[in-house]
């Protein structure tokens, strides 16, 4: 398997990590066929060869002050929803849905750290504590997670529109079109 790295969030795929979070996605990579970016979820378009690669790609971004306002509530959101996954992941009560909520979790916080790296923020946002226990079925969890994923679509669509940079602009297309993708697979 040849190895490539995503532009998106600079993590290199390889044989053993190709089919990392595969709950997460509707389709699975194969060794042969790598479809997206199993960390953070992307399509192949975003991928490169690992001589391709340079970490200079996101240096002098434009970064204006509404961007960086953008970029933090960006980062805070995909916190939450991370946060959201991880405790609907404990929550659940279908092996399968805890398995895809802890896949969905890692996806949602590596979208966090991207919004984090592009804006030069110090670190993830800490959130207040929230309590989901109340949550008891699976198909309100999902319902939950459904709703959450259709508001980041929203979010992505309209301050992508308003980023100062042309290649934010584009990491928000790409998440946009993951986030699509964890609609279908919580509704």
């Amino acid at each position: 398997m040849k190895k490539l790295v995503c532009l998106i969030c600079g993590m290199e795929i390889n044989e053993k990590n190709y089919n990392f979070n595969n709950l997460a996605f509707i389709q699975c990579n194969t060794k042969d066929d790598i479809k997206y970016c199993p960390f953070c979820g992307v399509g192949k378009e975003y991928l490169i060869g690992e001589n391709e690669y340079s970490d200079n790609y996101f240096k002098n971004l434009k970064l204006d002050n509404n961007t960086l306002k953008i970029l933090d509530h960006a980062m805070k959101l995909e916190v939450f929803n991370g946060d959201f996954y991880k405790k609907a992941s404990v929550l659940a009560k279908d092996e399968k849905i805890k398995k895809m909520f802890q896949d969905l979790s890692r996806v949602e916080f590596l979208h966090a750290r991207v919004h984090k790296n592009l804006g030069n923020f110090k670190e993830l946002p800490k959130l207040k504590e929230i309590d989901y226990k109340k949550y008891k079925e699976d198909k309100v969890l999902l319902d939950l997670a459904c709703k959450r994923e259709k508001h980041a679509v929203e979010y992505y669509k309209k301050y992508g529109n308003e980023v100062s940079d042309d290649k934010i602009k584009n990491v928000f297309c790409a998440l946009a079109d993951v986030e699509r993708i964890h609609i279908k697979l919580t509704n």
